[in-house]
């Protein structure tokens, strides 16, 4: 995804190791490669979804479990200039995916 013409890649960490808890990274394009930009906590990650609602950029992880449960948090971070910040948490169990539409 783009943002005030930098490119973005953000990587969705299911498991580290043996633990579904973990960090999940945004890249940005530096040129050359895509660089790490920014680790956020997530619960075995299986999707980001990009959004982008009258001009503001936000970025939904989809959260599938903890190492304990299937019921966890997802979340939506929204770009406020430098970085992704969480804007909202929403109860999902064993969430896969998450689909931006507008009707």
């Amino acid at each position: 995804f783009e943002i005030d013409g930098e490119h973005y890649l953000a990587i969705a960490n299911c498991r580290i190791g043996t633990s579904l808890d973990g960090a999940s990274v945004i890249y940005r394009w530096n040129g050359a490669f895509f660089a790490e930009f920014q680790r956020i906590q997530t619960d075995g990650a299986q999707d980001w979804e990009h959004l982008e609602i009258n001009g503001e950029h936000y970025l939904a992880v989809a959260n599938r479990a903890d190492s304990c449960q299937l019921q966890v948090y997802s979340a939506i971070y929204h770009w406020n200039g430098s970085f992704f910040a969480e804007v909202q948490h929403i109860t999902t169990s064993g969430a896969q995916d998450w689909e931006h539409f507008e009707i």
